[in-house]
């Protein structure tokens, strides 16, 4: 009896905190999800046991908290947050909602909302583990972490941790949304996703992506925004100990991706720091830190996009990017007081301009190579002014 209190009291204290942090979800109630049955330790999936736990609010049509004590939950079919159900758990490594069975499913899914697309949900403080080494090596599925293809908004997550996975999170039309303080390790695709090209353009849109971590990935962009608008992707490290063998930025503009915020991050050992594709288009790229591209530091196939006070560092000798920022093609961009930093032995360009590309401003960057510092090959009515070695 005094342990189920002492649970008890440990979720009403982490709902508490989670409130003052600045949640505006508000939580009338709390209940564990070991009331309805869910048990960790065991290799039967929970998913039914922590449903039935958000069902205790989903029913009534009130708003709760399901809090989810320290320990690893079996998952099989995919977990579904359910409109104004939030769930907390103990913290990132303590509680686990941990990948079994047979089904392709991701650990989450498309959640289950009521007839509109406000979720009104903040997840928080557990582990999703996805399994995928161990899956791979008993020849069964490998899935990634949260698959919602469905049109939603107002989701918090934070302080979550998605390891071991194909995809981190998926997050195909997410809107007025965030993702803050969380960690995503050891995929083999992208860390963070939104959209899909048969989607339109603002299908994502209003999103905050802050504070994150995104660690040893294998394939993939850390931060994939996809046909997103509007949305701010700040202070977050993306960051692996090695190379990539693909052609994938650290943070990658796709697909019509507009009037997107990109600042203060860190991208390093990528093969493209930051990559912007055709169609992507007015989109803030500033005060970036990228270090240790394989093919460019920034590359730039789109048009009416602006790179400002990035810096940039290429340090290992053994890399070859063949320019540190290029723009092949893209036209009515501005390239503007950014910091090139290079070895000693670096001789390539350092930005290039290529192909039709038309009314780029390529204005007071400091450049640090023995080569050419700005080399424009093709397009017209470019402006090269200003721009210096260091």
């Amino acid at each position: 009896m005094l342990n189920k209190l002492g649970m008890w009291f440990a979720g009403l204290i982490l709902v508490v905190s989670l409130l003052v942090g600045g949640n505006e979800a508000k939580a009338n109630e709390v209940v564990n999800a070991r009331d309805f049955g869910a048990t960790p330790g065991i290799a039967t999936s929970q998913t039914n046991a922590l449903h039935a736990a958000m069902r205790h609010f989903y029913d009534r049509g009130v708003q709760g908290t399901v809090y989810i004590p320290a320990g690893t939950y079996s998952i099989d079919e995919a977990l579904r947050f359910h409109s104004g159900v939030n769930i907390v758990g103990d913290g990132m490594g303590r509680t686990i909602l941990k990948k079994t069975g047979n089904s392709n499913n991701y650990v989450v899914g498309n959640p289950i909302m009521r007839g509109s697309n406000n979720l009104n949900v903040t997840v928080s403080n557990l582990t999703i583990d996805a399994d995928r080494t161990n899956r791979a090596q008993r020849g069964l599925g490998q899935v990634g972490g949260m698959n919602l293809d469905a049109d939603v908004s107002n989701l918090t997550l934070e302080r979550i941790e998605v390891r071991d996975a194909t995809i981190g999170l998926l997050l195909r039309r997410l809107k007025n949304s965030v993702v803050r303080d969380s960690v995503i390790d050891n995929t083999t695709g992208h860390g963070i996703a939104f959209g899909h090209e048969n989607h339109p353009i603002g299908d994502v849109r209003n999103n905050l992506i802050t504070g994150n971590r995104m660690t040893n990935s294998t394939g993939g962009s850390g931060i994939n925004l996809s046909r997103a608008t509007y949305t701010t992707v700040t202070h977050n490290q993306v960051i692996n100990d090695r190379q990539q063998d693909d052609s994938y930025g650290g943070i990658r503009i796709p697909n019509g991706g507009e009037h997107n915020t990109v600042e203060y991050n860190t991208i390093r050992n990528y093969p493209r720091g930051i990559f912007v594709l055709s169609g992507a288009r007015h989109n803030q790229i500033n005060h970036n830190t990228v270090i240790d591209s394989r093919i460019h530091g920034v590359l730039i196939q789109a048009d009416h996009n602006t790179l400002r006070e990035n810096r940039i560092q290429q340090l290992n000798s053994s890399l070859n990017p063949e320019a540190v920022i290029r723009i092949a093609p893209g036209s009515n961009n501005s390239i503007l007081n950014n910091n090139i930093q290079t070895h000693s032995n670096f001789r390539n360009i350092g930005i290039r301009v290529t192909g039709d590309s038309n009314n780029n401003v390529i204005r007071n960057n400091r450049i640090g190579t023995q080569g050419t510092l700005v080399s424009i090959e093709g397009g017209r009515n470019n402006v090269n002014e200003g721009n210096v070695r260091q």
